[in-house]
């Protein structure tokens, strides 16, 4: 692997993407981004509000727009929006721009991690049953698209560092060279 490549971190909404992106690009020497807070700097509006005021449609072509633009400039290590990699174009470009790494948590770890975060679109304004619910049949149509990543790692009661460490492993060796001392 010659070329420079992008890590993408894709996963569920809790996985834990926002978190581990900066320790591993720092790990790797990297600069990492997150599309969720370019959309919202760029829109002057959060996820939430777009989804309220202009609807997921309209996120989703933000979403396309930014993914594009950061995949043009490799190396940087990306969180990705959960519902990104269901659109078959941007599954292309990550596949073809780098490394996507799946982080993967279950349904009830997601929920324990995100419970009633109002702050998610896709899950506002429900009980705790149809939140839980939500969660189960939106990881059942997602987790298929996701396992078709280069590296999955599971993520359940995991801390970010044990994350960190399992994601360094799995990376190309020629990828890893500079990368100095361990993750602690």
């Amino acid at each position: 692997m010659e070329e420079l490549v992008n890590i993408y971190l894709i996963g569920f909404m809790g996985a834990g993407k926002s978190t581990v992106a900066p320790k591993l690009a720092e790990k790797l020497n990297m600069d990492w981004v997150d599309i969720d807070d370019i959309v919202e700097e760029r829109a002057r509006f959060s996820v939430a509000e777009i989804f309220d005021y202009y609807g997921e449609l309209r996120f989703r072509e933000l979403e396309k727009e930014v993914l594009k633009e950061v995949s043009e400039d490799p190396p940087v290590v990306v969180s990705v929006g959960g519902g990104a990699p269901m659109d078959n174009e941007n599954w292309s470009r990550m596949s073809s721009t780098g490394i996507i790494i799946y982080l993967e948590v279950g349904p009830e770890e997601a929920y324990s991690r995100i419970g009633s975060d109002g702050s998610r679109p896709l899950l506002a304004n429900l009980g705790e049953d149809e939140c839980r619910a939500k969660i189960k049949q939106l990881l059942l149509k997602r987790h298929p698209v996701y396992q078709q990543a280069d590296i999955q790692v599971k993520c359940n009661s995991t801390e970010p560092q044990k994350v960190i460490r399992k994601v360094v492993e799995s990376l190309p060796d020629d990828l890893l060279g500079s990368v100095e001392g361990s993750v602690e």
